[in-house]
């Protein structure tokens, strides 16, 4: 959504605001209320507010030098936040020798059964339990691309280690594709690493051949395999820009958020299958365990929080900034993680930066009652919200009784830096001094007599008192109404 400039001329005027529904002078005070509602509806909007920014004192997770634990062995891996999913993506290796790697020193060797004269010719990646296809082409495997030469033979291998004819690790031998073409073709069952290696060489050793191979499942050749979900148990993710010094992340668990079940609608933590929620442990520069990163709950009864990947950094003022270098692990107790769970996921952006961003932002100044915009907070946890947005489409829709029940009041008009503008009420009550915006000056009859919707202009006071105004007047692009203290 583009920001709307924070005074229109044309709402200058008081027809223009009547027109515009913005109260007029003289009508300061909100209409009585007729209609009062449940706010803990959750389907209309309720959510509660809390204290904590990130919910750990690590504010980032590093990109750079991260490994994996991969068959009981640690690995470097390259990872990356995918939507809202961790992935890493494994270098592979051919992982030690044999026999049939050796030269052939006695004669009459030959063929794809031989213990001598084959070279790695290849590794592959796939699903595990799949079956999987690998061909040279001809005429039965026209749709798979490939070709060979000569009368070449190949191996497969499970895993990264090359094997022996029916030894350990040992997959299939290709065969004559359609048992008349000398270019070979082999058929298995994916092994449960997801890798494959593929051993090659003329049938008889000397002889000049090729061989151009294609499977129809999964990647060949490949060079990394992509590791996701619980695979990613025993990823480690630095804290200091990426150095190998100071406390790492391991990852200890791995949750699908559509299969965590929590109080507010819609009832699941977010039923989208796109955000994986982690539980993440601390360990020092020696891989000693500190402690959780999510330990600091502000509810002792609810034990150790998951922690979700959120892209973009935030600084301990609420400052927010984009990154490819690293990501912020938000923990669901706090506001980072509960604004994406209310729908301001950043990746919905697409790859830059776009309004849903903005609106996360914008969303974890209100969630806090962030007032100054400098990352201090001014309510208490569990304060319940009601929170919609300004955007096209909306995330949040407007709640569907537009009139707030008994003991609730429009608060305010949200932006990245803080309040865009606040209502009478919020203002009348606000106890945060250090707030940038203008104070309001009231006059002998009780008006406010610097009010920028009607006295525009330096020093006046940003007063909204529903989103309408907070959006027209402001460019807030996040609204909610609160229950009072």
């Amino acid at each position: 959504m583009k920001s709307v400039p924070r005074l229109l001329p044309a709402c200058l005027s008081v027809w223009f605001l009547v027109a515009c529904g913005v109260s007029a002078p003289g009508e300061d005070l909100p209409s009585p209320r007729l209609i009062t509602q449940d706010f803990a509806d959750g389907n209309d909007g309720y959510h509660s507010q809390g204290t904590l920014l990130h919910g750990t004192a690590y504010l980032a997770a590093y990109f750079a030098n991260s490994t994996v634990l991969f068959e009981g062995r640690r690995r470097r891996a390259a990872s990356r936040l995918e939507k809202g999913e961790l992935v890493a993506d494994m270098t592979l290796q051919v992982d030690g020798t044999t026999a049939s790697l050796q030269p052939c020193t006695a004669s009459g060797a030959q063929g794809a059964t031989r213990a001598c004269g084959l070279g790695v010719e290849g590794q592959g990646t796939c699903t595990p339990g799949t079956r999987v296809t690998m061909t040279s082409g001809g005429i039965c495997h026209r749709d798979i691309p490939g070709s060979c030469a000569g009368e070449p033979v190949m191996r497969i291998c499970s895993g990264e280690r090359p094997c022996e004819y029916q030894g350990a690790g040992y997959l299939t031998t290709g065969a004559p594709s359609c048992g008349i073409s000398a270019c070979p073709s082999a058929y298995f069952t994916c092994p449960a690493s997801g890798i494959y290696t593929v051993l090659a060489g003329a049938s008889t050793p000397g002889n000049a051949w090729n061989l151009d191979l294609a499977s129809d499942m999964g990647v060949f050749p490949a060079t990394t395999q992509e590791l996701r979900a619980d695979k990613l148990v025993g990823l480690r993710l630095q804290t200091n820009s990426g150095a190998m010094t100071g406390p790492q992340l391991e990852v200890e668990t791995v949750t699908n958020a559509s299969q965590v079940a929590i109080t507010e609608s819609p009832g699941t933590w977010d039923p989208s299958g796109a955000t994986f929620l982690y539980g993440v442990k601390v360990l020092d520069s020696d891989a000693q365990p500190l402690g959780r990163l999510c330990g600091s709950n502000p509810d002792p009864t609810a034990g150790s929080a998951l922690a979700v990947p959120v892209r973009g950094l935030y600084d301990t003022a609420g400052n927010r900034t984009e990154s490819t270098d690293a990501f912020t692990f938000g923990c669901d107790y706090a506001v980072i993680a509960k604004c994406y769970r209310w729908g301001y996921k950043p990746w919905l952006d697409g790859a830059q930066a776009g309004p849903t961003t903005k609106a996360h932002w914008s969303c974890t100044r209100m969630a806090r009652a962030d007032y100054c915009g400098k990352g201090t907070s001014y309510t208490h946890d569990g304060t319940p919200i009601r929170l919609w947005d300004g955007l096209s489409p909306t995330i949040n829709a407007p709640p569907a009784n537009p009139i707030p029940p008994a003991g609730v009041e429009f608060e305010a008009g949200w932006k990245p830096t803080g309040p865009a503008c606040l209502s009478h009420w919020r203002w009348k009550t606000l106890e945060a001094s250090c707030i940038g915006l203008s104070w309001p000056i009231y006059g002998s009859s009780g008006q406010v007599t610097n009010d920028c919707r009607y006295h525009p202009g330096e020093g006046c006071a940003a007063i909204c008192d529903d989103a309408r105004e907070a959006a027209l007047i402001y460019g807030a692009n996040v609204f909610n109404e609160s229950a009072s203290h």
